[in-house]
């Protein structure tokens, strides 16, 4: 289930459609819902993104242990802060095994965008704006290394965490840290000390960042 009614959420979490509205609209706990024709032609349904749910749950447990609003809401843009961090970008032109890290970093709660080229890879680290970059060198037209020195030239992406990874023996070590790489594994790449190295930059205090 992608989505959800106001009458869906009520059923699970035991508060008031006027309570709703107040965590909706007043304290913007979650977004309005987007509304449509009812699909039996009844009327207008207000639909919410499924993750509303655990959110109200959250909440209603929160106020249950005697949280106040303030504190309510200082707790959910903590963990916004913290999600937002947790944004990795990996970079291969290898759909199988770029697709593959895809979905061991969003089983370890990492918000994961993938791109297959240089050029892709550029564009989207600026957009994307990753904490942390898992990055083939071997690409097909820009390569690893060129993405690196561009990334280091730009005030919007000098900071990404730059992970390279090359199965390629061409490309050294020095050479790749010399082009502004943070790291470097060569493939076979272990799964464990990647995410092992991630998870140290993340706890990395900011100023050092």
């Amino acid at each position: 289930m992608s989505r959800i009614t106001a009458a869906d959420i009520l059923k699970v979490v035991p508060i008031t459609r006027k309570t709703l509205w107040l965590w909706q609209k007043k304290y913007r706990f979650f977004p309005d819902p987007v509304k449509e024709g009812h699909p039996g032609g009844k009327g207008i349904v207000g639909y919410y993104p499924a993750w509303v749910e655990e959110r109200c749950k959250q909440v209603y447990a929160l106020q249950k242990k005697g949280y106040t609003i303030s504190m309510i809401k200082e707790i959910l843009e903590k963990e916004e802060k913290e999600k937002s961090s947790r944004k990795v970008l990996v970079v291969d032109d290898e759909r199988k095994f770029c697709d593959l890290l895809k979905k061991i970093f969003q089983k370890n709660d990492f918000i994961v965008e993938t791109a297959y080229d240089g050029w892709e890879a550029g564009k989207k680290a600026a957009q994307f704006q990753p904490t942390i970059m898992i990055l083939d060198i071997t690409l097909p037209g820009i390569n690893g290394l060129e993405v690196c020195k561009d990334l280091r030239s730009d005030d919007k992406t000098k900071n990404i965490k730059i992970i390279a990874i090359s199965g390629d023996l061409r490309y050294t070590e020095t050479e790749v840290l010399g082009a502004g790489a943070n790291s470097f594994f060569a493939k076979p790449v272990n799964f464990e000390n990647l995410l092992s190295l991630c998870s140290e930059f993340l706890e990395e205090p900011e100023t050092l960042k």
